[in-house]
């Protein structure tokens, strides 16, 4: 009997411990959704602004972006090593083609030229010996030739005198030989001492000076930088759909972003006739007509003009963003932002054509806090 007291004394215990952490457990529940619901009640409303995507006509362009550069530009190199004994030019001189910008000491190629003219002087005096020679053996063989005729000669004597002349010619030819080898060892010499001079290889600008008097020249280190800046072409690429479209002589106008305001004229001069293998596009080269004000490696833009488009979906070029590396825009739907990836068209001004993904009337958050994401509760704080 006492047994079975103490058993239910346990039970109630066990019981009355379960219902009280049973209860703990639903008033922790009850508190975490109080949390949550005043956690959402107090949710963040993020102020934006937006606009409608619209349907326009916008005229069909490419846009072409890149630097302007020289008509020629190249680093001079030095063809000799040594040390600078001259520098004739400095930084933002115009020079012609063949003039000297600077030299290097000439000291052995100047003797070895010396020694190259001795060479040839005594290779032509032993050509005219060669030649005096022969003409004694011509001689003599004439006599030769007479006497056999009489009958005075034995065939052995003629036959040397004949033997004679023929190691004259030899003679002459070596001789010949060696006059020849003298005056190309003469010309490498001249050559060498015209090789001390750095010149320009054609006429331009110098846009930059790297060597300095009495220091040292190397055919491996530029020497100068010089520019053909008669006229300006600006670089760039089009797009492949583009490519065949695009033919020389076409008109282009040009602005250039470190002269704002200014329109210059230029015309297509080259599209190149394949694609580059990564990029997919073709190269282009556009020729600047008057470009007063321009310098090479300015950053310019371009538009090509193939008549117009109908009735595209555009959106504000601040609504697209870049996003993993991918375009992105963000909707106003239901007072969420809503992130959608869009497959975009052309960028004409201040609008892009949007060729998927947004339809006309969507509403377009155009300006925003920055890190806006996807389903943030956002109110429009104004709009277009």
């Amino acid at each position: 009997m006492k047994k079975s007291r103490t058993t239910l004394i346990v039970t109630l215990v066990i019981s009355v411990g379960l219902a009280i952490a049973f209860g703990v457990r639903i008033a922790q529940a009850q508190k975490r959704d109080e949390v949550a619901k005043a956690v959402l009640d107090q949710e963040t409303v993020v102020p934006v602004r937006t606009t409608a995507a619209v349907k326009k006509d916008l005229p069909q362009v490419v846009q072409i972006t890149g630097s302007v550069k020289a008509l020629n530009e190249v680093m001079v190199l030095p063809k000799m090593p040594g040390r600078v004994t001259r520098v004739e030019v400095e930084v933002g001189q115009t020079v012609k083609a063949g003039g000297v910008l600077a030299a290097v000491e000439a000291g052995d190629a100047a003797l070895r030229s010396k020694q190259a003219e001795a060479q040839v002087q005594a290779a032509n005096a032993g050509l005219a010996q060669a030649k005096l020679q022969e003409a004694t053996a011509q001689r003599g063989f004439a006599r030769a030739q007479a006497l056999k005729d009489k009958g005075a000669m034995s065939q052995s004597d003629f036959e040397q005198a004949e033997s004679g002349v023929a190691l004259t010619r030899v003679g002459v030819q070596a001789a010949s030989a060696q006059v020849a080898l003298a005056e190309s060892n003469l010309a490498l010499a001249y050559k060498a001492i015209g090789d001390t001079r750095i010149t320009a290889p054609f006429a331009g600008v110098i846009t930059k000076k790297l060597v300095t008097l009495g220091g040292m020249a190397s055919p491996m280190s530029p020497a100068f930088a010089l520019q053909d800046q008669s006229s300006l072409k600006l670089e760039g690429t089009v797009p492949a759909s583009f490519v065949s479209r695009v033919e020389p002589g076409m008109k282009v106008q040009v602005t250039i972003d470190e002269l704002p305001g200014k329109v210059f004229e230029a015309s297509v001069t080259r599209i190149a006739p394949s694609l580059d293998q990564e990029t997919r596009r073709g190269a282009i080269e556009i020729a600047l007509a008057k470009p007063e004000g321009v310098l090479p490696n300015m950053f310019a833009r371009a538009e090509i003009a193939f008549g117009s488009t109908a009735n595209v979906v555009v959106v504000p070029a601040t609504a697209v963003q870049s996003i993993g590396g991918e375009p992105a825009v963000y909707l106003y739907r239901d007072d969420r932002a809503v992130l959608v990836r869009p497959r975009l068209g052309i960028k004409h001004m201040d609008d892009i054509v949007v060729d998927e993904g947004v339809a006309a009337g969507d509403m377009i958050i155009v300006s925003g806090p920055a890190g806006l994401k996807d389903g943030v509760r956002v109110t429009v704080s104004s709009g277009t």
